[in-house]
């Protein structure tokens, strides 16, 4: 979560910054993330609400009655580190020592207060402590660190980017190792060097291979690094001993279910088809309406209190105010472009997977006047349903091939027909990649055996040689 310090105060040129890169971050976000990423910034920002369905005057009233006190005590609970607060506010505080002593008793140290503990362990400056706290705060439930470096920089302009690193890398040797990782494959890696013993090859297989490693394409992990089979699979079982999700009280195993087709998939974007027009509808059903809670927001401003506080409740607002606007622009983006991909792929989407037509991310971005870095965010982990299955939105983007005729078509098509070859041949007699390229030709696409050994090994599958003896 990216939170607002009491010490930040941000030049204009400053704020715009990270206005914009909060817009990119959102933009980014696949439809769970960001249903996750409101309700963080819901439970951290007192001035941001929900605006639900239709209700009556009656109810309404009540509802915003009944958060207005939740939000009062929230508010009052932090503003208290405010020393010379308005006495009002240490009045109303008094009244709830009974029950803080309840909670004190009941409470029961997590994770991140281990982290705390360890944080004074390691670092002595004030500034490294206070990134270090930041970074720790930021973490989410799997225990990763998804905050931009560059946001980082901006909350502790004092601290270079050296010292930003530094306290990142010191954080992720923690227990537990691997804590604070920016991803999956830096937190295997960063658990992996932790060990006294460790294959090296190990480190090499996820430093260089990753995306072969976790899509099981060992064969091609053999090829490319001479690595054995019997070494190749000590290196899988190396890796399956460690914790993926370093926020998590156990080991998960990261191999199970890591075929994408296997996975359960929350699409994006659905596309109806309405008398011979496509609609493109966001799925947005969990994603909450939000508001600026303006009755909160004159209270507090009404109360006149000391300067830091009321320093405190604008930059919040402020907070609020962006984030509300960055949910919005997401939307707005996310709908033209997935409207454009429509346009550009009609066919595709009227008739199926044998339309599918060429098409780069600069055609969108032409078609609707983006920068590409914009198309590139908007189409990231991002995945559409159709009436033809659903589809990751960067199935839809592809180099150009040729049928016989000279006709246009996606290098997808003619990846895919290959890959159905493949799937069906007789294992006791693999077909040779120029036999593939002799029976696309009957069937009217060109592509010659280098191109369909290229094509062949992108999908992972072995030469014919070596998919009789794994078969």
């Amino acid at each position: 979560m990216i939170k607002q310090t009491l010490k930040t105060s941000l030049k204009p040129e400053l704020a715009l910054k990270q206005a914009v890169i909060l817009n990119s971050s959102l933009l980014e976000l696949p439809v769970l993330q960001l249903e996750e990423k409101i309700n963080e910034e819901l439970e951290e920002n007192p001035f941001l609400e929900t605006v639900e369905g239709i209700e009556t005057e009656d109810g309404a009233e009540a509802r915003k009655e009944k958060e207005t006190e939740k939000k009062e005590k929230e508010f009052v609970d932090l503003v208290k580190t405010f020393s010379d607060y308005d006495s009002e506010y240490s009045d109303q505080g008094d009244g709830d020592d009974g029950n803080e002593t309840e909670h004190e008793q009941g409470y029961q140290r997590t994770l991140r207060d281990s982290l705390y503990d360890q944080i004074h362990e390691n670092f002595l400056s004030e500034t490294d402590t206070d990134v270090a706290t930041y970074i720790i705060d930021n973490l989410d439930e799997d225990g990763f660190f998804k905050v931009d470096l560059e946001l980082v920089k901006l909350e502790f302009p004092d601290a270079t980017d050296k010292t930003i690193l530094r306290v990142l890398k010191t954080i992720q040797k923690f227990e537990p190792v691997g804590i604070a990782s920016r991803d999956t494959r830096e937190c295997l890696m960063v658990q992996l060097r932790s060990r006294e013993l460790y294959l090296e090859d190990t480190y090499i297989v996820l430093r260089d291979h990753y995306d072969d490693l976790v899509n099981k394409r060992y064969s091609v992990i053999m090829k490319k690094t001479g690595i054995e089979q019997e070494q190749m699979q000590e290196i899988v079982e190396e890796v399956k001993s460690l914790n993926p999700k370093p926020g998590s009280s156990r080991t998960i195993e990261l191999w199970e279910n890591a075929e994408p087709q296997a996975m359960s998939i929350t699409p994006d974007f659905i596309i109806k088809e309405v008398e011979g027009k496509f609609e493109v509808i966001l799925n947005n059903a969990s994603i909450p309406n939000l508001n600026i809670n303006k009755q909160f927001e004159s209270i507090y401003l009404s109360k006149n209190p000391k300067a830091e506080a009321k320093d405190y409740v604008k930059k919040k607002i402020e907070s609020a105010k962006w984030f509300i606007n960055a949910v919005h622009q997401r939307r707005t983006t996310l709908k033209r472009v997935m409207e454009s991909i429509v346009k550009l792929q009609r066919e595709f989407f009227l008739y199926g997977e044998d339309r599918l037509k060429p098409m780069i991310l600069k055609d969108v971005a032409d078609d609707i006047e983006m920068d590409i870095a914009t198309i590139s965010r908007a189409t990231k982990d991002k995945f559409v349903d159709t009436d033809f299955g659903v589809f990751e939105l960067k199935y839809f983007f592809s180099e150009k091939s040729h049928t016989a005729e000279g006709e246009d078509v996606s290098t997808r098509v003619v990846k895919e027909r290959i890959r159905d070859i493949i799937t069906i041949e007789d294992k006791r007699k693999p077909l040779s990649d120029q036999f593939i390229s002799e029976m696309l030709a009957e069937e009217g696409y060109t592509a010659a055996r280098r191109t369909v050994q290229k094509y062949r090994e992108d999908m992972g599958f072995p030469v014919a040689r070596m998919r009789k003896e794994l078969y």
